[in-house]
């Protein structure tokens, strides 16, 4: 039903998939070495496993992917906060680029409180003007805009001014909206009231406007309150999804707490906290929702919400299971089955066309003993893409996954210190937080969190998350084409921050803005203790706080390179380029199936040769070494044309 707080864990084998290339094919790249070991996860806290349970992680670390890592691009630090989860499961919207080239952000703040109560935990909140940010760049605010301890602050801009936040408030178990009538700029009036509440709740709230630059009309989702966390049932499904509309900037409500056609307890037994995702474009909304143990549904509404359309993305092996009562036995031989599923991070964005494009994460779950809670593999690894065009039920397409930075075939992990696991965990694919955005031509960009090959953390003994965009250049299904995907988690002065949480903006103007969370400490610290606090409140490096980091990405750094697929077919089987980020040299390696020439060109970012070498190629392996000594830091071009086919160019970037 839903993730449980106390679940063992067990490990599993998947692919790799990366970039400029089709994904129909997934490769194993995760040492085998690592499946099928199971490890019980703490109840308290959710890096840290019970002792005596084996764990062998593979030794080798490769010193030179562990080298500062640098994004290219711009970056603001809008915020910081010791409570360093924005999410259970599916990232909502914390940032609005309006048309007039104003923006937006919030996330979930805690400014001082590191000991587990939180007691200031609200929405932080930063606004850029045109010319300057509201709050001081590198700290942000040093408090919460509202009048109450509140999460999961969601925010909207109207097409008439008026700026939104929803959260939910714990303390009255309600949802929570702190409103001004004009962006920026005055005090925020908060209100338990002016959102429809039902009987045990409105919680873990997501809200968007019916348009990507603002629109009067926002459309909400709230669930009730699960029964573990002290609710009660709803209409038969525990932890309901509820839908509400206002056509007023959120002073009245015409629509109030529905179920969608579909999220009902004819196909679910209940939902988890952020286990769901809304877009709108006009009076289309979208709502897509599942969890670890059920079917992924998508709900639909074309008359802004008064009437819906149910569609199974993905059918769960076993209907309506109930984790806490039954083993998870599929073809009813008495025996518990490891079965494929969704890790609840959700993504969902409308085209131009007004047709649903849905992301999320690979998972899989066991179920052999429903008194100890559910099990599920974090080493899986995949980012599911699907669309309405595509079969129902099979769950679409996987279209990136964790990179290959050394390219030598293998995800290399840092030993095991049993009982720390070998990376920050979040509950969810090796490759997640997913969010999308199309822009006028129709092209999809997507962002998401995925692990770092080989990159360990200043703490020495966990894999980092960083965070990646990528742009599509073919949707077609079961051929997705996507651009390289873009590190744009900047290291600062220490090259293993993570970056997850991602949110990207739904207006594409020219520029892709994202904002993210860039933490020291893979994981997360919550809760903390009086006697254990946040750990991050021990990082002096960055004054004990996470950072909120808003990035903006030119969409003329996003190239889809054409005449691959015929260059590939024909004298090419492999090609690989690294390292990528390169400094003083990188290698190209090429894979030939028959002799011939081969001529390799560095382009900068306006097309100028700024290095090229000419070799004979042979059937078979290939390596040709690229001087880079001359080469600032920047974003290049490697062209490689083989004999007379058409040249193959691709992006790398060089760090000094």
């Amino acid at each position: 039903m839903k993730k449980q707080l106390l679940i063992t864990t067990g490990i599993l084998v998947s692919g790799l998939l990366s970039a400029q290339v089709s994904k129909k094919s997934v490769d194993s790249k995760i040492p085998a070495h690592l499946s099928n070991v199971a490890i019980k996860k703490s109840a308290v806290d959710p890096d840290v496993m019970y002792t005596g349970l084996p764990f062998q992680i593979q030794s080798k670390v490769a010193t030179a992917a562990n080298a500062a890592r640098t994004s290219m691009y711009n970056e603001t630090v809008v915020g910081k906060t010791i409570y360093d989860l924005q999410s259970n499961s599916s990232v909502g919207d914390r940032i609005v680029v309006n048309a007039d080239g104003t923006i937006a952000t919030c996330w979930t703040i805690e400014p001082t409180d590191a000991s587990g109560s939180y007691a200031n935990r609200g929405t932080g909140y930063n606004y850029y003007n045109g010319s300057t940010w509201a709050f001081p760049i590198g700290t942000g605010p040093t408090a919460r805009i509202e009048n109450a301890r509140v999460g999961w602050g969601n925010i909207v801009n109207t097409r008439s001014g008026a700026e939104l936040v929803l959260s939910h408030n714990g303390g009255v178990s309600k949802a929570h909206i702190a409103s001004r009538p004009v962006k920026g700029q005055g005090a925020w009036a908060n209100s338990t009231t002016s959102f429809p509440s039902v009987t045990g709740g409105n919680w873990w709230p997501r809200m968007v406007s019916s348009s990507a630059t603002g629109g009067d009309t926002v459309y909400a989702l709230t669930i009730t309150y699960p029964v573990a966390n002290g609710g009660t049932v709803y209409n038969g499904v525990d932890g309901a999804i509820l839908f509400s509309r206002s056509v007023d900037a959120g002073a009245t409500w015409d629509i109030q707490n529905i179920q969608p056609t579909g999220f009902t307890s004819a196909n679910y037994l209940g939902f988890g906290g952020d286990a769901y995702a809304i877009t709108a474009k006009g009076s289309t909304v979208a709502i897509v929702a599942g969890d670890s143990d059920t079917d992924i549904g998508l709900s639909k509404s074309t008359d802004g919400g008064v009437t819906w359309t149910y569609t199974r993305i993905y059918k769960f092996p076993i209907t309506l299971w109930d984790s806490g009562t039954t083993i998870s036995d599929a073809d009813g031989d008495n025996v518990a089955d490891t079965l494929k599923s969704n890790d609840g991070s959700f993504a969902i964005a409308l085209d131009n066309n007004g047709i649903a494009y849905v992301s999320y994460g690979a998972y899989k779950v066991l179920g052999d003993d429903p008194a100890a809670g559910t099990s599920y593999f974090p080493y899986l690894d995949g980012l599911y893409l699907w669309n309405e065009t595509m079969p129902v039920d099979l769950g679409g397409n996987i279209v990136a996954g964790v990179v290959d930075a050394n390219n030598d075939g293998v995800i290399t992990f840092p030993p095991a210190t049993s009982p720390v696991l070998a990376m920050g965990r979040w509950g969810c694919s090796l490759t997640s937080f997913p969010s999308m955005a199309f822009d006028a031509s129709n092209a999809l960009y997507l962002s998401y969190s995925s692990v770092v090959d080989s990159l360990l953390s200043a703490t020495g003994d966990k894999l980092v998350r960083h965070q990646y965009v990528m742009k599509s250049c073919d949707l077609t299904p079961g051929a997705e084409v996507f651009t390289t995907p873009m590190d744009i988690t900047m290291p600062n002065s220490n090259p293993a921050l993570e970056g997850v949480f991602g949110t990207m903006a739904k207006n594409i103007d020219g520029n892709v803005h994202i904002i993210y969370q860039r933490d020291f400490f893979p994981g997360n610290g919550i809760p903390g203790t009086a006697a254990s606090p946040n750990p991050d409140t021990e990082n002096l490096d960055q004054g004990g706080d996470n950072e909120i980091v808003y990035t903006k990405i030119p969409v003329s750094d996003f190239v889809c390179v054409t005449g691959v697929k015929e260059a590939t077919l024909s004298s090419v089987s492999n090609m690989n380029f690294y390292p990528n980020p390169a400094s003083t040299n990188a290698i190209l390696d090429i894979q030939l199936t028959e002799n011939t020439k081969l001529e390799v060109s560095i382009l900068n970012t306006v097309g100028q040769s700024v290095y090229s070498t000419s070799v004979a190629g042979t059937v078979g392996a290939n390596k040709v070494e690229l001087n880079l000594n001359n080469l600032s830091s920047g974003m290049y071009f490697y062209q490689v044309k083989i004999g007379n086919s058409k040249a193959i160019t691709k992006k790398f970037a060089v760090s000094k």
